[in-house]
């Protein structure tokens, strides 16, 4: 059996409709992963600013004692130097 021309063309388009279709169904596809991904990326930036916020809020904190604590050694030193 051999194919003719009319059946080479049948052929050749229903080739290209099945892959302009796999082509659009791909393309879905990527949209959906892509959503996917931005939304789980948006939960990891906020979850990343609160931990650089609590990290810059504990940076402060620490920066305050220790500056009370020199302010007391300082305090004590003073005391020291005019007992002498």
């Amino acid at each position: 059996m051999s194919l003719d021309d009319n059946d080479k063309q049948w052929m050749q388009q229903e080739l290209k409709s099945t892959s302009d279709h796999l082509i659009e169904i791909m393309r879905g596809m990527q949209t959906e992963l892509l959503r996917g991904f931005e939304a789980f990326a948006a939960g990891q930036t906020i979850r990343l600013r609160k931990v650089e916020a609590d990290q810059g809020n504990l940076d402060i904190s620490l920066s305050k004692r220790v500056e009370i604590l020199e302010q007391r050694l300082l305090q004590i030193e003073t005391k020291l130097d005019h007992t002498k």
